[in-house]
């Protein structure tokens, strides 16, 4: 009696299995199973021409194999295309299970994964990996035209290098390396970000009026820069007085510790994770810390579903901040 007991515990503390993380685990050594499960993320039962939308595909076979490229071709418009085709993984010659891997890596690390260790767990080099993070982080750019509701939190983050020793006549070179971003975050819900060239009124109320709903309640510290922001919201505008020490308004839910939170991660993913991030890269590296704190209460198979469905579905040519083939500013993570 004794020993069923012990073992209906054990098999309780047991964590059930992801399907989706046990392909992907397969996938990740496999080129065959690599292209199978792509597929079957983006398409489904139902695979569809990306050049026509039109269903009537087949696969083109090499005998009873399937050819060397994976490809298909559409009856309609006679086009051949792969899984890579329309996507952030088209022009690429790294093999599908290095990408399925890195997906895998990127999608389940709390504060990202550097370039660098990716090149050594691969076994490639850190330009390949450079490339491929670059390619994820810009297909992880979301959908952000649903505004956002009910209680939100805004805040500004100064991101960059300082110099090693700051005096007054290098003040303003420290003040330079320094790069603004403004978030805005919902309580229980998502967070947006911007790289702003100047932090000023106008500047932020025009990110608020893009991200936020007029209906939403406001939370800011007390800088000069939202004192006429609130006027603009139904809910109002509440202030948390940090200059006085003051973090939360006793007896009421007024802080902004939540935003402060989010970037906290942002933070630490900088300093202990990349190391160095530069001006040029930096809206890709906020991509990746947005989609992660969006999708914090997914689970790990989950999230790398959705980031596979995002990544095949995003075209790299979208953005006026990429470039297929990057030759400066790189990352030394």
């Amino acid at each position: 009696m004794i020993l069923i007991e012990i073992s209906d515990t054990v098999s309780v503390m047991k964590k059930a299995k992801s399907q989706v993380l046990e392909e992907l685990r397969n996938a990740a050594v496999d080129e065959a199973k690599a292209v199978a499960f792509l597929e079957k993320q983006r398409w489904g039962n139902g695979p569809s021409c990306p050049h026509c939308g039109d269903m009537d595909v087949y696969r083109m076979m090499s005998g009873e194999q399937r050819n060397k490229d994976f490809r298909w071709r559409c009856k309609g418009c006679k086009a051949m295309f792969t899984v890579r085709t329309s996507s952030v993984l088209e022009e690429t010659r790294l093999p599908l299970s290095v990408w399925v891997h890195c997906i895998w890596k990127a999608a389940s690390s709390k504060k990202g994964i550097s370039a660098l260790k990716l090149s050594r767990e691969m076994e490639i080099t850190h330009k390949s990996a450079l490339f491929v993070l670059r390619r994820l982080r810009h297909g992880l750019n979301e959908d952000e035209s649903q505004k956002l509701t009910g209680t939100m939190e805004a805040d500004e983050l100064y991101l960059g290098g300082r110099p090693r020793f700051v005096s007054r006549s290098n003040m303003g070179l420290h003040l330079d390396r320094k790069t603004p971003v403004v978030g805005v975050v919902q309580r229980d819900g998502d967070v947006r970000f911007r790289v702003m060239e100047r932090v000023t009124a106008a500047s932020i109320g025009q990110f608020l009026a893009e991200n936020a709903d007029q209906t939403c309640r406001l939370i800011t510290d007390d800088s000069k820069a939202y004192k006429t922001l609130g006027h603009s919201f139904a809910g109002g505008h509440k202030v948390v007085r940090h200059k006085m020490k003051q973090y939360v308004k006793p007896g009421t839910d007024i802080h902004s510790n939540t935003i402060e939170g989010v970037f906290s991660l942002i933070q630490l993913g900088v300093m202990g994770t990349f190391h160095s991030v530069s001006r040029k890269h930096q809206p890709n590296y906020l991509n990746e810390f947005q989609f992660r704190w969006n999708t914090r209460r997914m689970v790990d198979g989950e999230r790398v579903s959705r980031v596979v469905k995002m990544l095949v579905g995003s075209d790299f040519n979208a953005g006026n901040q990429w470039t297929l083939h990057p030759t400066s500013s790189f990352d030394s993570a």
